[in-house]
């Protein structure tokens, strides 16, 4: 399964670097196609993933004795007796620990690498969130947009119609004005929308770690659902594979291991020095002698001044002030993933009770005052009304499957469900 979910990335990411690497001038994308060019060209991405590298790095080196030191010494008595005794010295030292510190410092890069890993996890979950969310909007405000260009034309036409029956003396100005102030009104709401999706078209390109003239077009489309997506319930096993909440159980684990560290802090280093020493030293009454001595020393350090348990206290409170905080955001984890998902049955529920009971009544409404008006029992601006609508309500009913969307993306993110949809638990390690 591993292996296979590696192959499917990277399939995803090599399909990606084509459609960027092609030299057409509009980049075309599925939100398939934008999730694994935004997992291969974010930046903030590839920050996290020199974060591990990093790490990585330090973890290598952790946990070391430290270098050893150079003793060197010389001594004569020339500003005193100047009788020509002298001294020399060479010795090594090494600092060795008679805790465990260094393996508790081993410990705690080894889980520093870790972190990192996760913090790359919930970045990628969070990024496909928001890439997702990004392209469902745009596809969400080109269909309305659409609608709204055909609620533009059909205005245009009705006060067309306006004023051919006020020149016949028909209709009043009253009734015209009335059309205009609908028509500016629809012009503004697609300025409006426009400046919205040009929003989320540079929310986009940022990323998918593009350039700010590089032309998108979105191949996604807002569909409505048939039936409403299976939701299974976010589980305490579901819990422990989300990233964010390793995240809070690392940093749990490495306040254990500093409380650990503070303890084995105690006693500082011991010191093992081996050196050799010659003396010259007068030796009456042959004069001048030498002597050669090689030997061993330990220096022991005594905590008699070690400030080691308030370090000790301080890391306790901080291990229990992290195990707080993880409680606290898997009670967040679990409550958002079930408003979420009680959310999206309600929103599905809305959605297909507006289509079974407005829009049909629309369409059929629709259908008679075309009838009506073929028969002369009613005007054309009936029908125009009717047309605006509905158009009215596909636009609304076009919100409601787009705010369901949005609820399904915000659910599968906060499961962390969009990560196994994607098949990018590989992606952790990767460098580029």
């Amino acid at each position: 399964m591993h292996t296979y979910n590696y192959l499917l990335t990277t399939l995803f990411i090599f399909y990606a670097s084509l459609a960027y690497a092609t030299p057409e001038s509009s980049l075309k994308l599925t939100s398939q196609d934008a999730v694994a060019l935004a997992l291969q060209k974010n930046q903030s991405l590839q920050a996290a993933r020199s974060a591990i590298n990093e790490a990585g790095a330090y973890s290598q080196y952790a946990g070391r004795l430290d270098n050893p030191e150079l003793n060197l010494g010389y001594a004569s008595d020339r500003a005193f007796n100047d009788e020509g005794e002298q001294s020399y010295s060479i010795g090594f030292e090494q600092r060795f620990p008679i805790t465990n510190r260094l393996k508790r410092l081993k410990n705690v890069s080894a889980i520093e690498v870790k972190l990192a890993e996760a913090e790359l996890l919930n970045q990628q979950r969070l990024l496909i969130r928001d890439v997702e969310g990004s392209m469902a909007l745009i596809a969400s405000l080109d269909k309305q947009l659409s609608l709204l260009s055909g609620m533009i034309r059909l205005q245009e036409e009705f006060a067309a119609f306006m004023e051919k029956r006020i020149d016949a003396g028909e209709a009043s100005t009253l009734a015209l004005n009335q059309v205009r102030v609908a028509l500016f009104s629809v012009k503004q709401e697609i300025e409006n929308r426009t400046k919205e999706r040009n929003r989320a078209l540079g929310d986009l390109r940022s990323l998918l770690g593009l350039e700010p003239d590089r032309e998108l077009e979105v191949l996604a489309d807002s569909v409505q659902m048939p039936t409403l997506p299976e939701m299974e319930a976010f589980n305490l096993d579901d819990l422990k594979q989300h990233p964010e909440y390793q995240l809070r159980a690392l940093l749990a684990d490495i306040a254990q291991e500093q409380t650990n560290l503070a303890k084995a802090s105690r006693w500082a280093d011991i010191a093992v020095e081996i050196f050799f020493e010659e003396e010259k030293s007068v030796d009456e009454p042959d004069g001048l002698g030498r002597d050669r001595f090689f030997g061993i020393g330990v220096s022991i350090p005594l905590p008699l001044r070690s400030n080691y348990r308030g370090e000790v206290e301080a890391s306790r409170f901080r291990e229990k002030q992290i195990y707080h905080e993880m409680n606290a955001m898997s009670l967040q984890l679990q409550n958002d993933a079930e408003a979420l998902r009680s959310n999206a049955a309600a929103a599905y529920k809305q959605a297909s009770t507006y289509k079974e009971s407005a829009l049909k009544l629309v369409e059929q409404n629709h259908k008679d005052i075309n009838a009506a008006y073929a028969a002369g029992l009613v005007d054309l601006g009936e029908v125009f009304r009717v047309q605006e609508q509905h158009l009215n309500i596909q636009t609304a009913q076009l919100d409601l499957w787009h705010e369901l969307e949005q609820i399904l993306i915000e659910w599968r993110a906060a499961t962390a469900r969009n990560l196994s949809t994607h098949s990018i638990g590989d992606l952790s390690n990767e460098t580029k």
